[in-house]
């Protein structure tokens, strides 16, 4: 899968309208960012793809398939997900976890994993360097190696399209650096499609190839952040008027000072 197509998407929560004629393309290779304020679809934009939940109107496209015409579980080996919420405090050891990441692809549920599964397990492993974690249970984990694992278990999954809420809300400005740029290589290496819902403008700016802002359930404005980084564009989707400061071809946005 080289691309994901979305086109005049609509969709509401009863009678809230979230989406609102949504149009947007994305390609294997890249990192795109989607931005807005809190509600405004953000994270229902990628459950939507994922068929979670099912759109109102408009059309999804995975290359040149439809979204319909794919079952949910054989979405689930083309898309992995990584949420800010995903439930650690369930009994698995890390290396359970991973595991889980090879159960789409399970030609039989009664053999279950075969050599080909752990080959691929394995080589994740080594890469992420998991090593020393894998008899730990997930609970004992900090939110940044916790994130890590999860991220291996996403490319264990060998989705060709990676999602992530808020994958690093919660981590400390280290372990969210050090996500983004394993994640970012690892999108370029193995040519994945790459969107990631994620407040931090900065880091957006630093990681995105491209940046969707989302207003009124609709792509407002996309582009390279140095160009969206405008306090016009600012103050129209979050309601702020920013200081802004350029510094080594990045556009840094801190609040405005009294």
């Amino acid at each position: 899968m080289k691309k994901i197509k979305v086109e005049n998407v609509d969709f509401s929560f009863e009678n809230k309208k979230v989406l609102n004629g949504f149009n947007c393309e994305f390609n294997s290779g890249e990192l795109v960012g989607i931005l807005g304020a809190n509600g405004c679809g953000k994270s229902t934009l990628l459950k939507i793809i994922i068929g979670f939940y099912k759109k109102k109107a408009g059309e999804i496209w995975f290359d040149n398939e439809k979204q319909e015409n794919f079952k949910i579980e054989e979405l689930a080996k083309k898309i992995s997900l990584i949420t800010q919420r995903a439930n650690q405090n369930l009994r698995f050891s890390v290396k359970e976890l991973l595991e889980l990441g090879r159960v789409p692809h399970i030609k039989n549920p009664l053999k279950g994993l075969d050599e080909k599964d752990y080959k691929i397990i394995s080589d994740v492993i080594k890469e992420l360097k998991l090593h020393n974690f894998l008899e730990r249970d997930i609970k004992s984990l900090s939110g940044g190696e916790f994130q890590k694992i999860l991220l291996g278990r996403a490319l264990i999954q060998e989705g060709k399209a990676i999602f992530l809420d808020e994958p690093t809300s919660a981590l400390d400005m280290n372990h969210a650096l050090d996500f983004l740029e394993i994640l970012k290589r690892k999108i370029v290496e193995k040519k994945m499609i790459g969107v990631i819902v994620i407040h931090d403008i900065n880091l957006a700016t630093i990681f995105c190839d491209r940046i969707v802002f989302i207003k009124d359930g609709k792509n407002f404005k996309e582009g390279k952040g140095k160009e969206l980084l405008t306090k016009e564009n600012l103050l129209s989707v979050y309601g702020f008027t920013p200081e802004l400061i350029e510094k080594d071809k990045n556009i840094y946005v801190l609040p405005k000072r009294s």
